[in-house]
């Protein structure tokens, strides 16, 4: 995949600032095996998609959170995002409360595994902060 630079550059400003993470920081843990994948990462999904004004950051990450929760197999996807929803301001009862509306559409164990991300990323958070 050929890298479009103006794409790369949105791209690794809006990754930092919804995930806190740096373009290199992508391209090491993506690039040594899939330099495409996180080319796609960087410019496609963050420097293209993410940069419609039609949803905010904070919408973004809740539909994100929501969908990661319910597949069930992207824990460390999930709890990235749970992160970056922090980041964009969404509050902790709004993420249980996230995982409680999955319940009756994915179910109890899809709930219940973001609950568990949930508390993973919270104690992470409360253990930087003091």
């Amino acid at each position: 995949m050929k890298s479009d630079p103006g794409r790369r550059q949105r791209g690794a400003q809006k990754i930092g600032e919804i995930l806190g993470q740096t373009a290199e920081q992508v391209e090491k843990s993506l690039g040594d095996i899939a330099p495409g994948l996180a080319t796609y990462v960087l410019e496609t999904i963050y420097g293209d998609i993410y940069q419609s004004p039609v949803l905010d950051s904070r919408t973004r990450q809740i539909v994100t959170v929501a969908a990661l929760a319910t597949l069930g197999t992207a824990g460390p996807q999930l709890r990235t995002h749970i992160g970056g929803a922090m980041k964009c301001g969404v509050r902790r009862e709004e993420l249980v409360e996230i995982m409680m509306q999955l319940v009756p559409y994915v179910g109890v164990a899809a709930a219940i595994n973001g609950v568990i991300a949930c508390r993973e990323v919270f104690a992470a958070h409360d253990a930087k902060t003091t």
